[in-house]
Order: C-alpha cells, then structure tokens, then sequence
C-alpha cells in the first residue's frame, strides 16, 4: 500500500475532525489500523480496501457543518448505494490520487427498524444488525505521523480487538457477496496469526460480550464451530484465496490451509467451556 493511499484515509477523516468523538472507523482498516497505531508495528501490511466504512449513531446533531456539506465542498459526489425509497448514499472522491469511497452504517435494531436512516441533512446510512458489538465496544487510538492543522496528532475510534474479531465471524455467513465474506474471514486468520499481543485481549473482551449478547455469543460458537472445521472447508477456501502473494511464503497451499485451520482450533479452545 503506497503512503498516498493511507494519506488518502487520514485526509478522509480529518474532514470529519468535529464529528470523530461520536464516529466510529469499522471494516477493513481496523486490522491495518490495530497493527500500525495501536501495536505500533509499521512492518505489518494487511489486505485493505480503498472503501471507508464509518459506523454512525442513530442521532447525530450537526455541529458546525453537516457531514454531507463538508464532504461535498472537498470534492465528494454522491453514490447512490441501494434502490430502496430512502437510498443508502455513499460519498466517492480523489484524495492524493487515490480514490476514496465512504460509506456509512448505523445499527439495525428489530425487525421493523431495517429502513435505511436519515441521520443528518444528505446523510443516510444503512441498518446493519449487529452493529452495536462494535459501537459498544469503542478504542481511541492516535495516528502519530498525521498533524492536524491545530499541530495535534489525528485520534480516531475504531472497535477494540475483540469486538471487532466477534463481531466478523458472527456475521461473515450473512455476507451476500463471497468476496467480501472472503475478506472478512482473512482479516479475521490475519489479526490471529500476526498478532499474539492481542490474543489475550481478544479473548477477554470476547467473553465479556458474551455476558452482554448471550444469543449473539451462540451464533458466534456455532458460526465458528461448524465453519471452520477442516483444512478443506469453504471458509478455509476463502481464506486462502485472499492471501497477499508475499505473505506466508515459506508455506505451500496444503500448509498454508493446515495452517489455518491450526489458528482457529486454538482459537477456538478458549470458548470450549462456553459452548
């Protein structure tokens, strides 16, 4: 990943500088985002995707500008993302020669809450169930090599590790699109295996989910126990089909789908109590 295109996110949120207090950065930054500002490893690059995804609360006040005003007059157009009466809008633009997409999401809640939400004046989001896992569950952390025109180093929250970890393997089999459910498992093996630092934290944050969504915690066993089971299962497929082409190249396929599936056996050894 060239410095543009990081530069290209970190341009992207500081638009938002009044707004980072309440918004939360998910989707396939995080795990980039944990590696190089919160375990502070610049050596680590993880697969990434040029979209950002920002999670939105339901109620958000317009402090100064609304967000839809401030990405406009930067040069964003607006794309519509869905065919529904009040269509999803994502925003789509060039920063530093790379283009940018964002899109934002709120938490579905019920059955009879799936319309897309008018959060502010030109701001719809998209419901998503499961949302709150991340939103309730935020970390600040601080990008220490992008300055603010104040001369303060940007701050961004994004999910913590655990929260970010449950919240993929309980929804990846709802992905529609097998190349984004491929992601999601890859960023999931990705964060496993490259980050024994975070294991624990992981662990312990998982399981203090599981106090707070006792139904959500079932699915999440039974999405992890039934799924990714052998070294030929669809997910570990996946999985495989996402790796970098300079990442693990000691292993040759069968090893490298042996491998997997030895981190999420492990993985999955701290719950076995809770199944």
């Amino acid at each position: 990943m060239s410095d543009n295109f990081k530069i290209g996110l970190f341009k992207s949120l500081a638009l938002l500088k009044d707004y980072l207090s309440e918004i939360l950065v998910v989707g396939g930054w995080v795990p980039y985002l944990y590696y190089q500002y919160y375990l502070k490893d610049k050596n680590i690059q993880p697969l990434l995707t040029k979209d950002i995804d920002i999670a939105l609360p339901k109620i958000l006040p317009v402090k100064n500008k609304a967000i839809a005003d401030i990405l406009k007059e930067a040069g964003f157009k607006e794309n519509f993302t869905s065919l529904d009466e009040l269509p999803a809008i994502a925003f789509y633009g060039n920063i530093e020669g790379h283009d940018v997409e964002i899109e934002f999401i709120t938490d579905l809640k019920g059955s009879r809450d799936d319309k897309n939400k008018n959060i502010q004046k030109g701001l719809i989001a998209q419901p998503l169930r499961y949302i709150s896992v991340l939103t309730e569950n935020p970390l600040l952390i601080e990008i220490d090599d992008f300055l603010l025109e104040d001369n303060n180093f940007l701050k961004i929250r994004i999910p913590k590790p655990g929260a970010f970890i449950f919240h993929k393997i309980l929804t990846f089999r709802r992905r529609k699109e097998k190349a984004k459910k491929a992601k999601d498992l890859y960023y999931i093996f990705d964060i496993l295996a490259n980050c024994p630092g975070l294991n624990e934290e992981i662990i312990n944050g998982i399981k203090d989910i599981r106090q707070a969504h006792t139904a959500w915690f079932r699915q999440f066993m039974n999405n992890l126990n039934n799924h990714i089971v052998a070294a030929n299962s669809d997910a570990v497929y996946l999985i495989t089909s996402q790796k970098p082409e300079k990442a693990f190249a000691n292993l040759n396929e069968e090893q490298f789908k042996q491998y997997i599936l030895s981190i999420f056996m492990e993985f999955q050894k701290n719950f076995k109590f809770f199944a």
